[in-house]
């Protein structure tokens, strides 16, 4: 498709390019029953509209985030995926919404919160009973100061057996990752570092959790992904999902 795609570039505009027969033949073939191919068009038909600039980028780039996000059941709709314009390239960069959307389509029911200097954060690690107590208290009557940590917890049943697991990091180890991204100077790393720490924290935890190799590559497969991380270029269709299951709240207590 790329040779395809360099050969009419010329000739036709991204938009025409996207409304045609070959790539609509390229997201049927990667596309979830989460995202059907007509449905992928008419969201980049609007996102174009939506951000203008990315007009100006090399079809090829455009198209490889698309079939990425095709492979995920993810929308370029500002709340799941972003498509940013860098330069002529087209960036494609998963929310932690989106992450959180994937994880519950397989099984993994997942929250994530920043903590702030103010904030009452306490951690019992794992004493061999197999399990950590987390507590996290906000007054909201006060300033919470600035961000040093941030956390995931996520449940999963496997094998007949609950699973509560969580994950912890620290600002620096955050931004360990974000100097290794191609994004991290960019985009939503500057105008969103809160909701780009909850997506790494998200995606370090998602290692432990019982996904499939197709999963774990739609998860490490935008280009906010550190290279050593980084397993594929294109992510395969994921497959063997179980059925949907309901959406989990945003709100929580913390209790362990």
């Amino acid at each position: 498709m790329k040779n395809e795609i360099q050969k009419t570039s010329e000739q036709k505009t991204l938009r025409d390019l996207l409304t045609g027969p070959e790539f609509a033949e390229e997201v049927a073939k990667v596309s979830t029953k989460h995202l059907t191919p007509e449905r992928m068009i008419r969201v980049a038909e609007t996102t174009l509209k939506r951000v203008p600039k990315l007009q100006d980028c090399t079809p090829e780039t455009v198209f490889v985030a698309l079939l990425n996000l095709s492979a995920a059941g993810l929308e370029p709709d500002g709340t799941h995926a972003h498509l940013i314009p860098y330069g002529k390239e087209c960036q494609l960069i998963i929310d932690y919404k989106g992450l959180l959307a994937i994880a519950r389509r397989n099984g993994v029911h997942c929250t994530s919160k920043v903590v702030y200097e103010n904030d009452i954060f306490k951690v019992e690690e794992d004493d061999g009973t197999g399990q950590t107590k987390l507590i996290h208290e906000v007054d909201y009557k006060k300033p919470r100061g600035s961000m040093y940590a941030v956390y995931s917890r996520a449940t999963w049943t496997q094998d007949g057996v609950d699973f509560l697991d969580y994950e912890i990091m620290q600002k620096d180890e955050v931004d360990k990752i974000r100097n290794s991204s191609k994004a991290g100077k960019s985009g939503p790393w500057t105008n969103w570092y809160d909701e780009m720490s909850r997506k790494t924290v998200i995606r370090r935890h998602s290692k432990r959790w019982p996904l499939t190799a197709e999963v774990h590559q739609a998860i490490n497969n935008d280009d906010d992904t550190p290279d050593f991380e980084k397993r594929v270029k294109q992510a395969k269709p994921i497959f063997n999902t179980p059925k949907e299951i309901p959406a989990q709240s945003e709100s929580e207590v913390v209790d362990g």
